[in-house]
């Protein structure tokens, strides 16, 4: 199976992460199609290291949730999965309304001013790379000065394993300027410091974008079905 890699192994601090960013990179791309199976013979072959570095670099990309381990069948390309992508919504809605919340007393003009020229960017971003890293960005923007950074790990952990599924929610549907709309009104709760209705806000913020992917998920996989197939 051949897999791309985003950069050349001279730029990773170390061979085992670059196989790490290399296998995520290609997963998060769509590269490689959900449920394939990746070897892990072919994979050392291809990045020309030893199988125990592939290995570790398994493990890593399992407890990210981007494969899923099989008992002597190695390692596949987790699945979109509607119970996922719930769990995942219920949690970034608890923890990063509450990061907000513990950030807007320290927010600054000029972290504003930062947020609102991401929010720009992203207006006129033609790629969806640029869309799902600027729309990333916009967020930990605003709860990078809680200062938090157990939460704040907790939250770049679930954003990144909710990748695969925003990009599949901005490729999917016209989410876009309902959610370019939303950005702004929490950005300006930011700015007047009024911190209950930016965590109310930005709550609802989520779960809508979750509840807009879970249900084209659903309808999916309900025409994936055989049962939905005609006899």
């Amino acid at each position: 199976m051949k897999l791309n890699s985003p950069r050349s192994p001279q730029q990773s601090s170390t061979t085992a992460s670059f196989v790490v960013d290399a296998l995520r990179h290609s997963i998060l791309q769509g590269e490689v199609a959900q449920g394939a199976r990746i070897r892990q013979d072919a994979t050392a072959l291809q990045f020309g290291v030893s199988q125990m570095i592939v290995r570790e670099a398994f493990k890593d990309l399992v407890n990210e949730g981007l494969l899923q381990s099989e008992p002597r069948r190695g390692v596949s390309v987790t699945l979109l999965s509607v119970d996922e992508a719930l769990e995942i919504t219920v949690l970034r809605s608890m923890l990063e309304p509450q990061a907000l919340e513990w950030a807007m007393p320290h927010i600054t003009d000029g972290d504003c001013q930062k947020a609102d020229a991401l929010l720009r960017e992203l207006d006129v971003a033609a790629s969806i790379d640029d869309i799902v890293r600027l729309n990333g960005q916009f967020h930990m923007a605003l709860y990078a000065p809680s200062k938090k950074q157990r939460t704040l790990d907790l939250i770049a952990s679930l954003r990144s394993n909710f990748e695969r599924y925003l990009r599949y929610t901005w490729t999917a549907t016209s989410h876009r300027a309902k959610s370019q709309e939303e950005h702004r009104q929490i950005l300006e709760l930011c700015r007047t410091r009024k911190i209950k209705p930016a965590h109310r806000l930005l709550k609802d913020h989520i779960l809508a974008t979750g509840d807009l992917l879970i249900e084209k998920l659903r309808r999916q996989h309900a025409a994936a079905s055989p049962a939905s197939s005609p006899p």
